[in-house]
């Protein structure tokens, strides 16, 4: 059976969590992905390159995917990524970095976008400047917490949580929402520089809870051999944060200015959802059938 890793990107850039596949195999997983990815792939003949930091750790998102000894980062943002280069006519650079030093980079200039299932955020909008709403499924219209497999829909509440450990991504909106809601209730909260070391966390029992976007939660409970679940407990979140955004260093509004025509252009011919669910299809969280694919990465119509 092919395998899917979620890249490790701590200091050492270690790799520490393999995810198994849906048993159709990983060729019919790709064909839905690939047929997107090669409508929208940046050109390579460029004299200018777009370059885009991107945490691959946040599958249907952004992920590493192992095709025999090729490896690539996939997901939604890279199609969008891909997307933004080819409208504005660039070649695209993609820089696989930690969620955090993402923002550190495109806050600094060092790199022209950071794109990596960023929500708004007051604190984001002080300090870079931010794109229109890119719609990826639901993955952002509903913030949970996955917990083990034999916790699963018993912690609804937050009062269940008294005394446990919550974890969360580091300078992630799941960051402000575990401290808004849990600051008072649990016993500890803890943050992860990275979501595959906070999975492993949470199926050794180190955390007893994890905060993530529901279409994250979903691909790491497919991928977990039934470890891991759903608590039941779902966070109230404001409708700022319910899709996604780009960021960009704060001097940089021309570039805002092509790509928020860039995303208009998008979310007017609905190209957010093929690309969202060849990535779910992808990242093993849904399966071709339940989605209504044929084997070829085809969308079957009646």
């Amino acid at each position: 059976m092919k395998k899917i890793i979620s890249l490790i990107l701590a200091a050492a850039m270690l790799c520490v969590a393999v995810l198994s596949l849906g048993s159709c195999g990983e060729d019919t997983l790709y064909k839905a992905y690939g047929k997107q990815l090669a409508k929208v792939k940046a050109p390579t003949d460029k004299s200018e390159t777009l370059t885009v930091a991107m945490s691959p750790d946040f599958a249907p998102m952004e992920f590493s995917y192992i095709n025999g000894a090729t490896s690539e980062i996939a997901g939604f943002d890279v199609l969008l990524a891909n997307y933004l280069a080819k409208e504005l006519g660039m070649n695209l650079e993609i820089k696989p970095m930690s969620f955090d030093a993402c923002q550190i980079a495109v806050g600094t200039g060092s790199v022209d976008l950071a794109i990596s299932g960023f929500s708004w955020t007051a604190d984001r909008a002080e300090n870079y400047l931010i794109s229109d709403y890119y719609i990826a499924g639901d993955n952002e219209t509903e913030q949970v917490l996955i917990t083990t497999k034999a916790n699963e829909n018993k912690l609804d509440e937050a009062s269940d949580y008294a005394g446990l450990k919550i974890g969360y991504q580091g300078a992630s909106l799941q960051e402000l929402l575990v401290e808004t809601t849990f600051a008072d209730i649990a016993g500890e909260l803890v943050p992860f520089g990275d979501l595959g070391l906070a999975t492993v966390a949470l199926q050794e029992g180190k955390i007893d809870a994890l905060a993530v976007a529901v279409g994250n939660g979903e691909s790491i409970i497919a991928n977990t051999n039934n470890t891991l679940a759903f608590s039941g407990f779902e966070f109230d979140v404001d409708p700022n944060y319910e899709n996604n955004v780009v960021l960009l260093n704060l001097e940089d509004t021309a570039l805002l200015e092509k790509v928020n025509q860039a995303l208009a252009k998008a979310l007017e011919n609905d190209y957010y959802t093929p690309w969202y669910e060849a990535c779910l299809i992808l990242a093993g969280s849904k399966s071709i059938d339940e989605l209504g694919y044929d084997k070829d990465g085809n969308k079957v119509t009646e």
